[in-house]
């Protein structure tokens, strides 16, 4: 019973002294005081002359922040803040399309698992050895340049790329051009009307169809120019073939 007494006893008196602790007047060091509470005044409290229109709670405005003690926020999210409907027209007319800016800002490295069916679907021999290494045993070999999973270490595989990782696809792609030239006009996926297209003419100029196959969306003018002089401007033709199936592939396929 005595120690039921105690406890009723004390209850009142903590939560006093908690109210007094609440009602300290005093403010942390650097807080900005308001007009009208200098003196320690409560929200709601008179001033020495207890005029209550003289209390900063009772002027309009009296509590609101200003210039000096908020934050000042930018219009926009831009280096310059607001930026003109016209000038971000104009950016999104220069950038293209929606898939298309999307690729100028998000570019997720292919995953090696995807790299590897590209490759065997475009005719690619991903279990022949060879020396040099063909690129069947480049892709085998090179996963860990290419960011590969080690799940010993409890690590996932990578997302994005690296410059060890781009270089070692655009090296496949360099050894899988000869393979990929020369399976082009049996590629099923590449078949225009169940007819094979070659990726290049009897002229040795590259065609249009193969590089849309190759970068999985309709070339351009561009595309075919870019091709051509790669295989224009080489030490041989051979060599400028080459070059050129692999540029296209590594830019298709790292976002460039």
């Amino acid at each position: 019973m005595k120690t039921n007494k105690l406890y009723l006893f004390s209850a009142p008196l903590f939560g006093a002294a908690l109210a007094l602790a609440g009602c300290d007047s005093d403010l942390p060091t650097g807080l900005a005081v308001p007009s009208g509470y200098e003196d320690g005044a409560h929200v709601g409290d008179a001033d020495d002359n207890d005029d209550p229109t003289d209390n900063a709670t009772s002027q309009p405005g009296g509590l609101a922040s200003g210039e000096d003690n908020t934050f000042d926020h930018m219009d926009g999210l831009g280096e310059e803040g607001h930026k003109d409907p016209f000038e971000v027209l104009a950016q999104r007319q220069e950038e293209g399309a929606p898939e298309i800016r999307a690729r100028l800002h998000s570019c997720q490295k292919p995953q090696i698992a995807a790299i590897g069916n590209m490759l065997a679907a475009f005719g690619v021999d991903l279990a022949k050895t060879g020396d040099p290494d063909p690129a069947g045993e480049l892709f085998q070999k090179g996963k860990d340049a290419l960011g590969e999973a080690n799940y010993a270490a409890r690590t996932g595989e990578t997302l994005t790329w690296s410059n060890s990782g781009a270089t070692k696809l655009h090296d496949i792609f360099v050894q899988a051009a000869p393979e990929i030239i020369a399976a082009m006009p049996t590629l099923e996926h590449c078949m225009v009307a169940g007819a094979g297209v070659a990726m290049f003419d009897e002229k040795n100029r590259c065609n249009e169809r193969a590089i849309t196959c190759l970068i999985g969306r309709p070339a351009s003018a561009e595309h075919v120019a870019i091709c051509n002089h790669a295989v224009d401007n080489a030490t041989s033709t051979e060599t400028g073939k080459i070059i050129a199936v692999a540029s296209i592939l590594s830019a298709a396929h790292s976002c460039e």
